[in-house]
């Protein structure tokens, strides 16, 4: 009885081996940040996610902007004065102009991948119940609950997106990323837009572009 419970504590654990296997990861490739934009201060800024998905857009932009606020950042979302679709560019301008923003953050998808990786079966040995180890048995037993789970073919999504923070003072780029977002087929892109956020939010703090979360 004890080798059937502990068999079926091993599929149950190689299943979630295969399950975090298949969770979503996001990570930054690359970045770059202008030296001279280190504590610049920025007190109102506008976060722009450049997707024709609507619902993405509001969702991204609500996120970041709450990131913006931990940091006593007042941020704004582009949908709030822009409508849906492309950004008239004199009207933008117009309009931070007006709401005294200084800086403007901007996102968007570069590159869309889809590509499929084989993950290998996974195993897992138990021994057999002491009483069995002196004999033949006991060594068939410890063959015979060599468990495995299947190897399978997953098709992933990979997203690769740019980030760029403009300080609207001089009109230059205070700071750029590059970031890879691997998604399974079975997840929608929204699941990383938190990930993502943290991630780009934590190295523009590393570069003192933005100031660390208050307390």
């Amino acid at each position: 009885m004890k080798l059937d419970q502990t068999t079926r504590l091993s599929i149950a654990a190689l299943s979630l081996v295969a399950l975090a296997s298949c969770a979503g990861t996001t990570q930054l490739t690359s970045s770059w940040a202008d030296p001279a934009m280190a504590n610049r201060g920025f007190k109102q800024v506008v976060v722009v996610g450049a997707t024709p998905k609507n619902p993405v857009r509001r969702m991204y932009e609500d996120d970041f902007v709450a990131a913006l606020k931990s940091r006593g950042i007042t941020g704004i979302q582009s949908y709030t004065f822009a409508a849906e679709g492309q950004i008239d560019k004199d009207a933008a301008i117009a309009k931070l102009k007006e709401m005294g923003v200084d800086g403007v953050i901007v996102t968007r998808l570069i590159d869309k991948e889809t590509v499929q990786t084989y993950y290998p079966p996974t195993y897992s040995s138990m021994a057999a119940p002491a009483p069995y180890y002196g004999g033949w048995y006991g060594y068939y037993s410890m063959g015979y609950s060599y468990q495995s789970s299947p190897g399978y073919v997953a098709e992933d999504h990979v997203f690769r997106i740019e980030t760029n923070f403009y300080d609207l003072q001089t009109d230059k780029l205070a700071w750029s990323g590059l970031t890879e977002s691997t998604l399974t087929s079975s997840e929608a892109p929204e699941t990383e837009i938190r990930p993502f956020i943290d991630l780009i939010v934590y190295d523009m703090e590393k570069h003192k572009i933005l100031p660390k979360r208050k307390k």
